[in-house]
């Protein structure tokens, strides 16, 4: 059976530098084990945060998070964000992309790929890493797209890609007979199939839930499939709509020879097992 990576995060211990700023912000945390260390420079997840991202597990409260940093990065590898010492961007991604759980991680280089760096930083930084860190890293960004607009766009995204059906396109536009454009999360045109994470309703009300059902319909008199999946879909049980897209597709005009289809059959399993161990 296909090996797919491990999606879950370990239950952070906080450290003692954690500890130093009670519940402050994440930023104002390191600043003062900063200052009660000026060897530290901020890695990882606080780099990340001090850099403007949120990488943090879903529904992590980023006051209660353990300060992650090192001593010892390449002075190179190092710049200074109000005040504060941290790894660059490029650095950040790399890590990142090396050391969080799969969805995680491809989730973190969607967004800092969408903000831009550019490939000589990302090369260079990659040139860093060695063993199973560089082949998890070159993994990630080989399935990294900064298309995608949100965390839940890259997870859904993320695991179509490993449970081996076609990889969609992020953000496809549909163009209706008024000349007018809808869009879906994740769709495939050659197919008419859709998929649309439903997390607007639940942060933006009502107006939001309600626009996203019109243009659903108005997809679906075009001819489109569209699913549209919860977080509880993507983050706990993935299983079944994997197998209702898998269907969609089929019944679509899609045409996998059978080792393919078979293939398909066993990752959709190891990726279920997977999003559930632990």
């Amino acid at each position: 059976m296909t090996q797919i990576p491990m999606y879950r995060t370990a239950t952070a211990t906080l450290t003692e530098p954690a500890l130093l700023g009670g519940a402050d912000d994440l930023l104002l945390r390191f600043e003062a084990a900063f200052e009660a260390d000026f060897s530290l420079v901020a890695t990882g997840r606080t780099a990340a945060w001090i850099h403007g991202f949120d990488v943090l597990p879903p529904g992590a409260d980023q006051r209660e998070w353990p300060i992650e940093s090192s001593p010892d990065p390449p002075l190179g590898d190092i710049t200074v964000i109000d005040g504060l010492p941290v790894t660059r961007l490029a650095r950040t991604l790399v890590d990142c992309a090396a050391d969080l759980p799969r969805l995680e991680a491809v989730s973190a280089a969607d967004q800092f790929l969408r903000a831009g760096i550019d490939s000589a930083s990302l090369s260079a930084a990659l040139e860093s890493l060695h063993g199973e860190r560089l082949r998890r890293a070159n993994a990630t960004l080989l399935a990294a797209d900064p298309r995608s607009e949100s965390p839940m766009e890259s997870w859904t995204r993320c695991l179509i890609g490993d449970a081996g059906l076609p990889a969609p396109v992020p953000q496809l536009r549909v163009r209706t007979p008024n000349g007018r454009s809808k869009f879906l999360d994740l769709g495939w045109e050659q197919w008419q199939v859709g998929v649309e994470y439903d997390g607007m309703g639940a942060h933006f009300g009502l107006e939001a839930e309600t626009g996203d059902r019109r243009r659903h319909q108005v997809l679906r008199s075009l001819g489109w499939e569209v699913l549209v999946l919860t977080a509880s879909d993507v983050m706990e049980h993935p299983r079944p709509w994997l197998v209702r897209l898998r269907e969609s597709l089929l019944e679509r005009g899609w045409d996998p020879d059978p080792n393919q289809l078979r293939d398909i059959n066993e990752r959709i399993e190891a990726v279920n097992l997977a999003l559930n161990a632990g």
